[in-house]
């Protein structure tokens, strides 16, 4: 009996250790998911943290320009890429980190955490003009990704390679999933403006897509897509 009573308050230790350690465990598990849900309700915010993770990743590969912080893109369809020499050797889920700056872009995959390439990049060095407008053009850029900074690297890349282009608005679309960036013209009279600007971007001619509200006081509409 006494031996029984001996053991008892090493038994009620015990449990409430366990216990304890039950109750850390699911409250861990409660403040992740509390913090994925967070990051979904704000996907730029989720692009910056990915951004500054992907930073120090390679950092410990190599040195990175240290006053500029890179956009970030994710490889999502390979093939498409593939007559590009700088994605030759991608896959699907590498990262871009793209430094406009120091014109340099460096392809990571996560993975293995390896750098796959490191290439400059040319954003323009000229100021051209974009044909089909007697006067400037007024364009607004809409981030259609979940990739923070974008809307900020089109407008460089425009204004540097035109100089009749002025960005004169910026804001996230309404939806953060298009795959293809739509340049629209909003006037019905600058198509030529239109085209010329779509090729210079890598994206396409449209309509304004249902939803998304149209800017004023401007000519043209970009939605940058992944």
């Amino acid at each position: 009996m006494l031996r029984n009573l001996i053991k008892t308050p090493f038994i009620i230790a015990a449990l409430l250790i366990v216990t304890g350690g039950t109750t850390f465990y699911f409250y861990s598990q409660y403040q992740k998911s509390q913090e994925k849900i967070r990051l979904l309700e704000n996907p730029q915010e989720a692009a910056r943290i990915e951004a500054v993770k992907l930073t120090e990743a390679v950092s410990e590969l190599m040195t990175l320009p240290s006053d500029e912080t890179p956009t970030v893109a994710t490889v999502t369809d390979k093939d498409k890429l593939s007559e590009q020499p700088f994605f030759q050797n991608a896959e699907n889920g590498d990262k871009v980190l793209i430094y406009t700056q120091t014109k340099r872009a460096i392809l990571y995959r996560p993975g293995t955490n390896k750098i796959i390439d490191v290439a400059p990049i040319n954003i323009g060095t000229s100021s051209g003009t974009v044909a089909g407008a007697d006067t400037t053009i007024r364009v607004a850029v809409y981030n259609g990704t979940t990739t923070a900074g974008l809307a900020n690297t089109i407008e460089k890349d425009l204004e540097t390679q035109a100089k009749n282009v002025d960005v004169v608005a910026k804001a996230n679309a309404k939806k953060n999933d298009y795959t293809e960036t739509l340049v629209i013209d909003l006037t019905g009279k600058l198509k030529t403006a239109a085209e010329e600007i779509a090729k210079l971007l890598g994206g396409e001619v449209g309509t304004i897509p249902d939803g998304e509200t149209k800017p004023a006081n401007t000519d043209i509409l970009i939605i940058i897509g992944k």
